[in-house]
Order: structure tokens, then sequence, then C-alpha cells
């Protein structure tokens, strides 16, 4: 039983670990878009984007296609 619920425990670690990889590259590559695009970004947008969720990654990585500035991608 008590190994059972520590392999599972151990899933559930590695599992999290994946999905936190994940997301960190793609928030390195929604940074590295908006930085070829519109050059250094700003420390209080660099903080918002460090604190971003998947889907508000996955929205600034479709908007930087088409924003015309940083104010227009980060509205």
């Amino acid at each position: 039983m008590i190994t059972n619920r520590f392999e599972e425990w151990k899933e559930r670690q590695r599992l999290m670990g994946v999905q936190q990889g994940r997301l960190d590259g793609e928030r390195t590559l929604v940074l590295r878009q908006i930085q070829h695009r519109f050059g250094e970004l700003p420390a209080a947008l660099r903080l918002r984007l460090e604190g971003a969720s998947q889907a508000e990654l996955e929205s600034l990585a479709d908007r930087v296609l088409d924003a015309s500035s940083l104010d227009d991608l980060f509205q």
C-alpha cells in the first residue's frame, strides 16, 4: 500500500516537472519572439511574461505575429 502511494506520488511529481519544463520552454520562446520583433522587453512586461499562464503564453505567441507595438501586444 505504501509502495503504491509512493509510486503514484513519484509519477505525479515527474508529470509536474514535465509540465513546468514545457511552460518554461514556451515562455522562453515567446520572449525570444517578442524581443526579435520589438527589442528588449521592459522590466514590468518581463515580469508579467514570467507570471503568465500557458493560455496567456499561447495567446501572446499568436498575437506577436500581428501586433504593431508592445502596448498592442500586452493589451
